[in-house]
């Protein structure tokens, strides 16, 4: 299992609301970053856009590939429909993975002040760690009807869009339709491979308030800090970095049924190919990120699972299903959410 793998299994069980942890946060361009209403499609840990469902095909953000014949842009209603929240800076463990040392504090009273902060793994687990130095934007679409309808009416030409790239997307399911995602200035981001031992991961980070408003945010990492089965990645450094590093993303994804998913670690695939077993019959699946909160809500937590582990819960608690009508197609499939929490 790939670390980009496991980055996101561990952290999309502990914190499911989120949605995909993202090993790779960066943009592809300086001037770009990931927006509400983007499609696309993440491989390797990284979000790639296709193009924007909410601008015009002669939106300058189009330029590169373009997009598809007959685009027909997403409207939602209402207009504004994007709120957004904070998540606080700190630490985000898996289970099995602990805080081994760190300041409670990263901004440096001090010029010279350094902070350091160390994760460690549990012995023959894997887990996930991520780091954020700074607080971090959250951005939702409230129109959560709309991003739905358009997904399933627009899925085949995005899909057929993407081919005809040569970007090597074969299946519906590989498309995400982004609702929300969380932004933020760095990050460093640590995932623990099976190991037979508890070697900690170690670095040092300084985030520096200025009169004026700056932050200046520094990284001390040296390849000895990194022992054992771990892998570690960060993110810029220097004065006032952009808020442009995308650390989740939520989304929508359809499946065309029947067809049999091929085996994935992914559990938003598990949940889609869950679905699609309940109902052969039907035309297809529509799932988003935070089924798995759903999920989260029903059971006695999922944070314990693998997402191997994941189509045996489905199974036995058997959530329930809903369907739609829609244009052409007879029925549409996706979790309810008129589950009861567990108590």
């Amino acid at each position: 299992m790939a670390h980009y793998e496991i980055f996101r299994e561990q952290l999309a069980m502990k914190y499911p609301a989120y949605g995909h942890a993202l090993w790779v946060p960066n943009p592809e361009g300086p001037d770009s970053c990931v927006e509400v209403g983007d499609v696309g499609y993440i491989r390797e840990g990284k979000f790639h856009r296709l193009f924007n469902a909410l601008l015009p095909a002669n939106h300058p953000s189009h330029r590169k590939l373009g997009a598809p014949r007959d685009h027909e842009p997403l409207i939602p209603n209402p207009s504004d429909h994007i709120k957004t929240s904070t998540l606080e800076a700190g630490h985000y463990c898996s289970r099995g993975v602990c805080v081994a040392a760190a300041e409670s504090d990263v901004r440096a009273s001090k010029p010279e002040d350094f902070s350091q902060v160390s994760f460690k793994c549990k012995r023959k687990q894997r887990g996930a760690a991520l780091f954020l130095p700074t607080q971090t934007e959250c951005q939702d679409t409230i129109a959560r009807g709309d991003f739905g309808q358009w997904i399933i009416k627009h899925f085949g030409e995005s899909l057929r869009f993407a081919r005809r790239h040569g970007l090597g997307i074969d299946q519906t399911e590989d498309i995400v339709l982004v609702t929300g995602c969380h932004r933020t200035r760095s990050w460093a981001n640590v995932a623990f491979l099976e190991s037979q031992g508890e070697e900690p991961v170690s670095f040092e980070v300084k985030v520096a308030h200025t009169e004026d408003a700056d932050i200046n945010i520094d990284w001390q990492i040296s390849p000895e800090q990194i022992r054992g089965a771990a892998v570690f990645s960060w993110g810029p450094s220097g004065k006032n970095p952009s808020e442009n590093q995308c650390v989740f993303i939520r989304g929508f994804s359809v499946i065309r049924t029947p067809r049999k998913l091929p085996k994935r670690r992914d559990p938003v695939h598990t949940v889609l190919e869950y679905v699609a077993e309940r109902a052969p019959d039907c035309d297809m699946v529509l799932v988003h990120d935070d089924d798995l909160a759903r999920i989260d809500e029903i059971s006695d937590g999922i944070e314990h699972l693998q997402s191997d582990a994941m189509m045996r819960v489905l199974r036995k608690l058997q959530p329930k299903i809903e369907e739609v009508s829609f244009g052409e197609y007879v029925s549409i499939l996706s979790l309810s959410g008129s589950h009861t929490p567990r108590t």
